[in-house]
């Protein structure tokens, strides 16, 4: 078992890799489908979410109205900069830094930045499955039965 109190970057499962094909439409017309794939992280230590949520811009909280029973808060996120931050936080490694007949990517901002927009969507999907995944699975970890405390 590994450490309970942090996030192990080093545990055998904390780097799945997440398999996509991004289909297109070639400067021939022709189809096109093309594997990629993503190593990232399973699961965001507390100081990587934070630093993923940095990035949101705006945050607002409705106010209660006079007379009101309770006030329904609001969140807004400024999108753009938060997925670029989430693909920062969560991807490791990806097919496109290692493409033999292509200019080699890093998984980096910039390179986020000068995707075509078909393929960050791509991407961005499959981060929004994958965190919901693990989500999934922590909150079947804050449900699960807690050993009985005892005192020394």
């Amino acid at each position: 078992m590994g450490n309970p109190w942090i996030v192990d970057a080093n545990a055998p499962d904390a780097a799945p890799t997440i398999n996509l094909v991004h289909e297109y439409i070639d400067e021939h017309g022709d189809a096109q489908r093309h594997p990629l794939w993503l190593k990232v992280r399973a699961e965001l230590s507390v100081g990587e979410h934070r630093r993923m949520l940095k990035s949101v811009t705006s945050l607002s909280q409705a106010v209660r109205p006079r007379g009101a029973a309770d006030a329904t808060a609001e969140a807004r996120f400024e999108w753009t900069e938060y997925s670029f931050a989430r693909m920062e936080a969560y991807i490791i490694d990806w097919s496109l830094a290692h493409e033999p007949n292509l200019p080699r990517l890093k998984p980096t901002r910039v390179s986020y930045e000068a995707l075509r927009e078909e393929v960050f969507d791509l991407i961005d999907g499959a981060l929004d499955a994958h965190e919901q995944v693990a989500a999934d699975r922590k909150k079947a970890r804050a449900t699960s039965p807690k050993p009985d405390a005892t005192s020394a």
